[in-house]
């Protein structure tokens, strides 16, 4: 099984691509381009049913 970016996993549970997800929620898209997920995006992405390690 393949490991899904995040960016795809966004795209799917949501119609946004994740530039325009992270500007809507208030999320930092450099530090997740970077791989660091912050707990405040943690809890948006569950909210949203988007998995991430």
């Amino acid at each position: 099984m393949e490991k899904q970016t995040i960016a795809k996993a966004v795209k799917k549970a949501t119609k946004y691509d994740l530039k325009s997800y992270c500007e809507i929620n208030g999320l930092s898209l450099t530090s997740l381009y970077k791989g660091f997920v912050s707990k405040k995006a943690q809890k948006i992405f569950k909210k949203d049913g988007i998995k991430v390690a």
